[in-house]
């Protein structure tokens, strides 16, 4: 009679104890979940107000509270003060909203010491859909974030330039060395390009522009680039750089930043130019020396005869002097070999370079006003002295006067000025305003035997190369077409022992 009531609640009840089954299945899922987030992350529930009502042990842990001492305390018993209120206004927007927060949090311990955190806060949200409670998932970064932090002191102290820029350009971080070069150092720098940098940079807006030129070549070739490359800065002075740029692509190809570290290496590349000329001069001046050893002798035979001839036949007296003045030219180009052969016995002592220049310009007056050339003398007052040969020196200036007043025929004005640079070192710097010459030109400049003279020897510029590297000095040369020529000559300052 109840056959078919009975059949049907027996399959009810075993539909029930699947139900039950399953109900059982899915807390212990649950259960294991939970229990595999309190072993591997830090959580903890607030409700609305921010007040806790839940936390983890591994938040016990980190933060050295007990759990009784967290529960109903605001998160702000671990505010470290290191964000600022905007920060926490814009989190507590995104999940008042019933969005999702994800970021970085550094917090305080108990014992004052700090910890940083990658935090998730995911909002819990009632049937109106607003939030109940908010539950938040974090992980301990402490040790990255520590690492991080030692690799920007050391990126922000390293005197390369180092730039990170995003994949349009903009940038991301610029350590101090790159802020000082191009005199950004108090500006906005962040989320601008170079193109919009160069617009307010103090100093090199135009250098700021080659990087944006050569960011999209890098970009064009997705591969990193190493290269040198060589600036003119906004003063007329140049700087040679060794360029190391990395793109950083998404796997899709399209750009995702750029890294860029730029070494200045224009000392290094003027020492490798002074050697190799260095190398090149004392292999000519072997040669010369011994050439000019040969010549020497029969050289005074031939004057000591001319003289002879002279006494014999004064109606030739304006022919033999014309040959004596020739013979005497050609002893003093012996003479210049000689330099270049042979090391010379000096005398090296302190020297107040003012008064050499005041002599050497005294003394070039005269050619000076021949030539309808003017020499305009511009002394830093209280220049320190230099270690040095006073003789050796003169010889120098005078060589590079000479050369400032034969370049310009028409005549104008040769301009010797003497100052101290931030390095520390004596600088002497001689302009003229001829015709200046061609890179191709300007490369050559110094080499034995080179000269744009019609009666040059090439060996003047050689000679004062060699007396200013035995100075433990630098001879720079700058030069434009139509521009004019500057020579400086970069001295160290001090006694015997710091220079010698």
């Amino acid at each position: 009679m109840f056959k078919e009531e009975l059949e049907i609640l027996d399959a009810t009840l075993n539909e029930q104890t699947d139900s039950y089954g399953k109900v059982r299945e899915a807390i212990h899922q649950l259960w294991d979940i939970n229990f595999a987030l309190d072993q591997s992350l830090i959580v903890a529930i607030t409700d609305v107000r921010g007040n806790i009502t839940f936390a983890n042990q591994l938040f016990c842990d980190i933060s050295q509270y007990s759990l009784a001492e967290l529960l109903g305390q605001n998160h702000r018993i671990v505010n470290s003060g290191y964000h600022s209120h905007e920060f926490f206004r814009q989190l507590w927007q995104t999940i008042g909203q019933g969005g999702v927060w994800r970021g970085e949090l550094k917090n305080r311990a108990k014992d004052g010491s700090f910890y940083w955190m990658d935090t998730v806060i995911v909002p819990s949200l009632n049937e109106q859909g607003k939030p109940c409670q908010y539950i938040s998932f974090r992980k301990d970064i402490t040790q990255r974030k520590m690492l991080e932090e030692q690799l920007d002191g050391l990126i922000t102290t390293m005197p390369d330039l180092v730039l990170f820029k995003d994949g349009e350009g903009r940038w991301i971080k610029a350590n101090q060395s790159a802020l000082l070069f191009f005199g950004l150092r108090g500006v906005s720098y962040h989320g601008k390009t170079s193109e919009q940098l160069a617009a307010v940079s103090l100093k090199h807006g135009s250098v700021l522009r080659r990087f944006a030129a050569m960011d999209e070549e890098v970009w064009r070739r997705g591969k990193v680039l190493h290269r040198e490359e060589e600036f003119v800065l906004e003063g007329g002075s140049s700087r040679v750089f060794e360029l190391t740029q990395v793109p950083i692509l998404h796997e899709d190809g399209t750009r995702g930043g750029l890294t860029i570290t730029a070494r200045d290496i224009t000392e290094r590349k003027q020492t490798d130019e002074f050697l190799f000329r260095a190398e090149r001069v004392s292999a000519v001046g072997q040669v010369a020396s011994r050439i000019a050893h040969e010549i020497r002798n029969p050289l005074a035979a031939m004057k000591w005869t001319l003289h002879l001839l002279k006494l014999d036949h004064p109606q030739g007296a304006v022919q033999f002097d014309a040959l004596l003045t020739e013979l005497d030219r050609v002893d003093g180009i012996v003479g210049e070999l000689l330099v270049l052969g042979k090391p010379q016995e000096a005398q090296f002592k302190t020297v107040n370079l003012e008064e050499i220049l005041r002599v050497v310009v005294l003394l070039m007056n005269s050619q000076a006003r021949h030539s309808q050339v003017s020499l305009d003398l511009d002394c830093e007052a209280e220049l320190p002295p230099l270690w040095g040969e006073p003789n050796q020196i003169k010889q120098v200036l005078m060589n590079l006067i000479k050369n400032g007043i034969e370049a310009m025929p028409q005549g104008g004005k040769v301009t010797i000025q003497a100052f101290l640079s931030p390095e520390h070192e004596l600088v002497i710097r001689v302009s003229d305003e001829g015709p200046g010459v061609s890179e191709e030109v300007l490369q050559h400049m110094g080499e034995p035997f080179f000269t744009t003279k019609e009666k040059g020897t090439g060996l003047g510029l050689s000679v004062c190369h060699k007396i200013i590297h035995d100075h433990q000095g630098r001879l720079k040369i700058y030069a434009h077409p139509h521009e004019g020529t500057t020579v400086d000559v970069v001295m160290p300052i001090g006694s015997a022992s710091e220079v010698g």
